[in-house]
């Protein structure tokens, strides 16, 4: 049986500007979209050591930027039930957590993109219920072209579609002209060897500000596409830290009971949130798109019950009912840590299972000449907070393999995040998350 390979890697980020969007104008240059050309316009000979886009259309930016309600709706719904079902054995450890929801919708939408029949269903059920490809893809759109970097923050989305020289390999005209048009994706033919490999991990590497040095270890024998998407996101607060506010080998209480010392960020905040579990507070990166929020768990309620019980529902509510009632006496821990997860099991839970089997999966949307199903979803995620801002990554590989056929005193919060706890940098204009994690211990890098 042959085995390919089509990785979509999403670097994660948070506030930044789109780094993959050098084409902006919306008329189309080509009418193949499969022609295999160099950059210098010549025919790419196969077998040659070099990557070759096979770009057909250009991004067309979305006139109008706000999103769909019902998309919306259905975009936090997935985030939520991602971070939830992704984390939970971790976290049950004690370990650290992130993922982004964002990168794994830009990743997995590219690739529904080439996917028919129950398949696709599966897909769109999962990614944004009751929502279909285009109105998806035209909302996709829309994030991307909001994701404009100022010199407030950055905050970038790179999407690329990597094509191995082969013959019976070729992608259709549907699929390249959605993945450029309403994703920016870069095309790119290759011999798929080690110095592909290297380009691949060295194109995410510089789409993630070098946060996410590698995605993809090796390609399978028979790997015949990589789907990538890369976020990063670098943001400093709105009101920093001073250095008054910083006190070192302060404690944390780890869920075993144990201590740890760590540097405490102190600050007084305006925006209050909490439900019948537990309270956080709000903290504003500058230029206000983008937001910390932070999440601490009632005492009597552990970290991972709690986020055991968050729903789409819930997550959305707290964050709705933010509220300048309170003032918020802030203490968040300085951390630094990488995480990564596979996503298989998580999204076969939560009802993508057809795009994982190799009899039922039909992937005939991305090229007819095989067929095709995904055989992993890898995430990786990478963050640093500290005194200044916040510096965010994300990468997300779907790989795909070929079956055998293809306020006054009174009103005063104190929220002292000295025990495990909860965070997502959200998108202030969408009320989305672009990251959701968990720190159960600061000092874990």
């Amino acid at each position: 049986m042959l085995k390919k390979f089509i990785s979509a890697v999403i670097a994660i980020s948070l506030v930044m500007g789109m780094c993959s969007c050098s084409d902006s104008s919306t008329t189309e240059t080509k009418k193949n979209p499969t022609a295999s050309q160099s950059a210098s316009g010549e025919p790419f000979k196969p077998g040659e050591d070099v990557v070759s886009p096979t770009a057909a259309y250009q991004f067309v930016p979305a006139a109008d930027i706000s999103s769909d309600e019902k998309f919306l709706i259905g975009a936090n719904e997935f985030s939520v039930d991602l971070f939830r079902n992704t984390v939970m054995k971790d976290l049950e450890n004690g370990k650290n957590t992130l993922v982004s929801p964002e990168s794994v919708l830009f990743a997995l939408g590219m690739t529904s993109n080439g996917a028919k029949g129950d398949t696709l269903k599966q897909m769109q059920n999962v990614l944004c219920k009751d929502v279909d490809t285009d109105t998806f893809n035209k909302n996709m759109n829309k994030l991307m072209t909001s994701a404009q970097s100022s010199s407030d923050f950055k905050f970038s989305i790179a999407n690329s579609v990597w094509v191995k020289d082969m013959q019976g390999m070729t992608l259709t005209e549907q699929f390249a002209r959605s993945c450029k048009q309403m994703y920016n994706a870069e095309m790119f033919k290759a011999p798929f060897n080690d110095e592909t490999l290297k380009q691949m991990n060295n194109w995410v590497n510089e789409k993630t500000d070098k946060m996410i040095p590698k995605i993809i270890d090796e390609f399978g024998d028979d790997t015949a596409a990589v789907l990538l998407n890369c976020i990063a996101f670098d943001a400093k607060w709105e009101k920093p830290y001073e250095k008054k506010d910083v006190v070192e080998n302060r404690e944390f209480n780890l869920q075993s009971g144990k201590k740890v010392n760590c540097s405490m960020m102190h600050s007084e905040e305006k925006l209050y949130v909490s439900d019948d579990k537990s309270q956080g507070f709000i903290k504003n990166y500058k230029g206000g798109k983008y937001a910390f929020m932070a999440i601490l768990p009632n005492e009597d309620v552990s970290l991972s019950d709690y986020v055991k019980s968050m729903t789409a529902q819930s997550f959305a509510k707290m964050y709705a009912g933010k509220t300048t009632q309170y003032q918020v006496l802030a203490s968040v821990p300085k951390f630094k840590y990488d995480y990564s997860a596979k996503l298989n099991d998580t999204l076969k839970q939560m009802g993508i299972t057809d795009a994982f089997d190799g009899e039922k999966a039909d992937f005939s949307g991305m090229t007819e000449q095989q067929k095709l199903f995904i055989s992993n979803v890898l995430h990786k995620t990478h963050i640093e907070l500290d005194e200044e801002g916040t510096k965010a990554a994300a990468a997300t590989a779907v790989t795909m393999d070929v079956s055998g056929a293809l306020p006054a005193k009174e009103d005063i919060k104190e929220i002292r995040l000295d025990r495990p706890f909860a965070y997502a940098i959200m998108d202030t204009q969408t009320g989305l998350p672009v990251f959701m994690g968990t720190v159960c211990d600061p000092t874990a890098n």
